[in-house]
């Protein structure tokens, strides 16, 4: 195209000041394109939307079929975005805190071990009286309290 008045070559169009000879579609052009129907891009996994294709970005960003990753840590699950909560609530690799009450957060999958081999808080047996106390209190109770521990004899000279 050429200015009438000036006889240079125009650069952009004088209605929609696209460039010209750009590749990209005219605004008229774009528009009737983007008011196409087509399908959802997670159609192979079952959704059944038609929607404009201009509307297309804004249907798959909530889309029902889009899948989503668990976000707990070590898990990596991908599942479709409804299902993400109630997998998320029963993921293994989700953190709770220690049902006993030591204060420590562990991983569901990690929670049977921490309770019988961790935990300060766990029930232990003194292996001497036989009483049961607390992991935490085991050491105290081992070193002074217990009625069956060693005692050094005060006795002079004796072995």
């Amino acid at each position: 195209l050429v200015n009438p008045h000036t006889g240079v070559a125009l650069q952009e169009c004088p209605t929609c000041r696209g460039a010209i000879g750009s590749t990209a579609p005219s605004y008229a052009v774009r528009n009737i394109i983007d008011a196409l129907p087509v399908s959802c891009a997670h159609k192979a996994r079952g959704c059944e939307e038609k929607v404009k294709r201009g509307d297309l970005e804004a249907h798959v960003a909530v889309c029902d079929y889009a899948e989503a990753t668990c976000p707990h840590a070590g898990c990596g699950a991908t599942v479709f975005r409804p299902d993400l909560e109630a997998h998320a609530a029963s993921c293994e690799w989700r953190v709770v805190p220690c049902p006993e009450g030591c204060g420590e957060d562990v991983t569901w999958r990690d929670l049977e071990g921490h309770l019988a081999t961790e935990c300060r808080k766990r029930e232990v047996v003194c292996g001497k009286c036989g009483t049961k106390r607390t992991a935490e209190e085991s050491e105290e109770h081992r070193k002074r309290h217990c009625p069956d521990r060693e005692v050094e004899c005060e006795v002079a000279g004796c072995g």
